[in-house]
């Protein structure tokens, strides 16, 4: 769900400065120091800023960390035995061999 608020860039001493409200910090789960990557961009309609939260878990597949196939069964004790699966007859002409 995208919420818009308006806001004004700000003066900090050599910087700019935006103010987020407490509530979207709230909701977000952030706080003051919590770290947030700033990314920058443009289209169309010309340039714009996209503020997110640095968070602890991965947010896409390109990002996440690598697990060897030891640290992911680690203390699996359960019973596993490969086998295939069958995608029936053929539909196309796609070859299988």
């Amino acid at each position: 769900m995208a919420t818009a608020v308006s806001t004004q860039l700000k003066e900090w001493g050599t910087s700019r400065a935006v103010r987020i409200p407490k509530a979207i910090c709230d909701e977000l789960g952030i706080s003051i120091g919590s770290p947030i990557t700033i990314e920058y961009h443009s289209d169309l309609m010309g340039g714009y800023i996209v503020l997110r939260p640095v968070l602890d878990q991965h947010r896409s597949y390109s990002d996440a960390p690598y697990r060897s196939m030891d640290e992911l069964f680690d203390g699996y004790e359960g019973s596993y035995v490969p086998t295939e699966g069958d995608w029936g007859e053929d539909v196309g002409a796609e070859v299988v061999a």
